[in-house]
């Protein structure tokens, strides 16, 4: 087995196009930070309502992830433009994108960890009944989800906080250049990586929490290079696709620890005791040998100096 490749996932099954214009296309030198906004927040937005609505029916694996996906998109995208957004719109923004993200989120969860004990099962554990009662638990987080973005209103929410950060961008930065600003929000994105990943790199014992922060600061920095990357000074392809790499080992490991701790959290009454053990040992054994690939690329980010490429 290779050890430092992606657990298999389930495939997607999605019976919907999604606008896939890349984010920030339209930008230029000339945009103003006002103008700008809408139009890298209006596809994301879209995408997040059609993957809403396409749930409500459906119970695609890979449809709870993109909206996930859509979501922290969006959170980063807040984030950037918090400083003339003011508190009250960014941090409402935020906190009820994490919250919904969580939701979609829930399904996603089980699904892997279904899918790891799969794999424990081709090892050699005995543990089918786990496996029967994780489906049952993906059921269940299926309408849970479901219930909770029908009750949401997503398009509403998404509607008022979009409109209210454009009013308040209109009024306080309307004529003002995007180029500087992406420039330094980049930056400060990029620094916090530095710093997280140094902090983590540093440590003699490595953290899941440190990997976590690294895995969080690395996605907010590769989600502003996608938006802004149209109106930045170098262009950043190679830094992107290094971050995507860095992603993917960090987000296998995290799959592993959160799938064990999901596990460990849940009720399983039908299951004995002895199953669950067994399988909490295997993703124990697994999730050590996948730290010390994810320990790999944060040293690497640590040395990468990707703070030092956007003057």
């Amino acid at each position: 087995m290779d050890l430092d490749g992606d657990w298999p996932l389930p495939r997607p099954n999605t019976r919907f196009k999604v606008n896939r214009r890349p984010a920030g296309s339209s930008l230029t030198k000339s945009s103003t930070i006002a103008d700008t906004f809408s139009s890298l927040a209006t596809p994301v937005i879209a995408e997040a309502l059609q993957r809403s609505k396409a749930l409500s029916t459906q119970s695609d694996a890979e449809g709870f992830h993109q909206l996930r996906i859509a979501f922290r998109r969006l959170r980063a995208l807040y984030w950037a433009y918090s400083p003339y957004l003011g508190e009250d719109v960014a941090t409402q923004a935020t906190e009820e994108l994490r919250r919904l993200a969580a939701v979609a989120g829930g399904t996603r969860d089980w699904d892997i960890a279904g899918d790891l004990l799969k794999a424990a099962q081709e090892s050699g554990a005995s543990i089918e009944p786990l496996v029967a009662a994780v489906r049952q638990k993906r059921a269940e987080a299926v309408v849970d989800s479901q219930a909770v973005i029908q009750s949401a209103d997503v398009e509403a929410f998404l509607t008022d906080v979009s409109l209210r950060a454009q009013t308040m961008l209109q009024s306080r930065c309307s004529d003002l250049p995007i180029r500087a600003f992406a420039r330094k929000r980049v930056r400060l994105a990029q620094r916090t990586l530095q710093k997280r990943s140094r902090r983590a790199a540093r440590s003699e014992t490595t953290h899941e929490e440190d990997l976590h922060d690294v895995r969080k600061a690395g996605k907010k920095l590769r989600y502003l290079l996608e938006f802004f990357q149209p109106v930045l000074k170098d262009r950043h392809d190679r830094t992107i696709k290094d971050l995507t790499t860095v992603q993917n080992k960090l987000g296998t490991f995290n799959d592993i620890a959160a799938s064990e701790t999901l596990i460990r959290n849940a009720s399983f009454n039908d299951v004995p005791a002895g199953v669950v053990q067994e399988s909490l040992q295997w993703l124990e054994e697994q999730k050590y040998r996948r730290m010390l690939a994810a320990s790999r690329q944060v040293r690497a980010v640590a040395d990468a100096g990707w703070c030092d490429q956007e003057r």
